[in-house]
């Protein structure tokens, strides 16, 4: 496990998120986490909020909310700071800096962003018109690593233009009722996409028809053990298919062929199978694989752009920005990774976070093989989770992106998006890539153990046609390890991710 570091030395102040987004009164959330045991909470003074902005900072574990307990030998010195903007605020961008009687205690700066209700592009889940005419193009040309892909998808089970929905009044994740909500939300997309690139309205009206089937049958929340990874990843999917047939499948007036009535159907759907159900009841404790909570904020971000909604478009990036700590370490995040935002008290503890039962799951973070960063929270899970996680990742920024929120060029605790992402596929694809890496005795080997491989249909090419494409930084262990499994195919919210993303600008 590691240890906090001494008071003797001098200690920085890590503050996640770098940047929050809010509208006008509203609240926006930070999380301090010191590397020493010192109360800082006491004589602080926090510089450049919009006029008329209050605040307030908290304590976590045991020390209790108003920080007058004394610290546990177990407690990890984190605290939340609470900024609630008025509604007087003015819009624009806000450099905020806390000063502290600490000595030995340095504070990152971070922003606030005060904007006012979002004007979403669209189609802008994931794809644009750009991304889509690109598709087109290049299948007209015949690249051949695009056309194979188009070809996979068009001869899939989920392509079949006689494809049937399946839908259900109630979903249980732990039965075939589970299997056919995320399969019909791959098969509206596949559709969708068939569409976009053929403008063959069959596939279109396939497409309508699984998402109203679905938006009329089902009434009740989704059930089983996996209940909320199934509300993710289907909540990252279905927006995608519903974006791309509502803003192009139109009339000739510009009207869409998809009524009004059933988009809004759909869109409440969405809303309360998926952002309301996870909003209001999903809270854990637990040692969660951080693939589901990045894959929770890309759900919020696609449902927030189709449903035009810019509450939960916000809450999908305050959810992303403060993941990526929290999945990816990075050695400049210092002796302590920060730990999920989703904890209750009672697990804000170094155990919960460091030990080999933890979130972490007692990694050795000193492990030479991981140079300036790039470990996963779930590397020694398996390397498949952690493909599950990246996927996500880039997904929720691939869409935020199209909305002109680039995450990828935003810095967290002082390194670069890109480089964090960078770092993270490029440290765990090497691991499918050289065999030796993964046995225990291996100097590249973090686990202690063999390093299990797992599997995952996403590959990265988000993140490659992202990285290398927009960003020119060099993938090679990502790109080896893509090019032998291209074109990618079709499972969970990873659906035909080299049809729409290889060398897309």
């Amino acid at each position: 496990m590691l240890l906090l570091a001494s008071n003797a030395q001098a200690s920085t102040v890590n503050i996640i998120p770098s940047t929050v987004t809010v509208t006008k009164g509203s609240e926006a959330k930070y999380y301090l986490l010191t590397q020493e045991k010192d109360n800082f909470s006491e004589n602080i003074s926090i510089s450049g909020l919009p006029e008329g902005t209050t605040w307030s900072l908290h304590c976590t574990g045991t020390r209790g909310d108003n920080c007058k307990n004394g610290y546990g030998s177990d407690d990890l010195p984190i605290f939340t700071l609470n900024v609630n903007i008025p509604s007087s605020a003015k819009i624009g961008s806000y450099d905020i800096k806390i000063q502290s009687n600490l000595k030995n205690s340095t504070f990152q700066s971070f922003k606030l962003q005060v904007v006012a209700p979002i004007q979403f592009t669209h189609p802008g889940v994931l794809l644009n018109t750009k991304m889509l005419k690109n598709i087109k193009n290049t299948l007209i040309e015949r690249d051949p690593i695009r056309y194979k892909a188009f070809l996979a998808a068009k001869n899939s089970k989920y392509g079949n233009l006689h494809y049937q929905p399946h839908p259900h009044s109630s979903v249980n994740s732990d039965n075939d009722t589970g299997v056919d909500y995320r399969e019909d939300a791959i098969a509206a997309y596949t559709q969708a996409l068939l569409w976009g690139i053929t403008e063959d309205s069959h596939y279109a009206d396939n497409a309508i028809a699984i998402m109203n089937a679905w938006a009329q049958a089902l009434n009740s929340n989704l059930q089983g053990a996996n209940k909320f990874n199934l509300a993710a990843w289907s909540g990252d999917v279905w927006p995608r298919a519903a974006e791309i047939i509502r803003y192009t499948y139109l009339k000739a007036n510009g009207v869409s062929i998809w009524s009004s009535s059933d988009i809004d159907n759909f869109s409440q759907m969405l809303k309360k199978y998926t952002v309301d159900f996870i909003n209001n009841q999903y809270f854990t404790s637990g040692n969660y694989g951080g693939n589901l909570l990045s894959s929770q904020a890309a759900a919020f971000i696609n449902i927030g752009i189709f449903n035009n909604d810019t509450g939960t478009f916000l809450n999908g990036l305050d959810r992303l920005r403060k993941m990526l700590p929290a999945y990816i370490y990075m050695k400049k995040d210092g002796v302590i990774p920060m730990p999920p935002y989703f904890w209750r008290n009672s697990f804000i503890s170094s155990t919960s976070l460091l030990s080999s039962g933890g979130y972490w799951r007692g990694q050795n973070f000193n492990s030479p093989s991981i140079g300036e960063g790039g470990l996963s929270q779930e590397t020694c899970r398996d390397i498949g989770h952690v493909l599950w996680g990246l996927s996500a990742l880039a997904n929720g920024m691939e869409s935020a992106r199209i909305q002109g929120y680039n995450l990828s060029k935003e810095e967290t605790l002082g390194t670069l998006n890109a480089l964090r992402l960078k770092y993270a596929s490029e440290y765990n694809t090497n691991f499918y890539n050289d065999a030796s890496a993964i046995q225990p005795d291996s100097a590249n080997n973090p686990c202690g153990k063999k390093v299990d491989l797992g599997s995952s249909v996403g590959k990265g090419e988000v993140i490659l046609n992202e990285l290398t494409n927009r960003s020119q930084l060099a993938l090679p262990n990502t790109e080896l390890f893509i090019q032998s499994s291209r074109p990618t195919g079709a499972s969970y919210f990873m659906i035909w991710e080299t049809l729409t993303h290889y060398q897309n600008p």
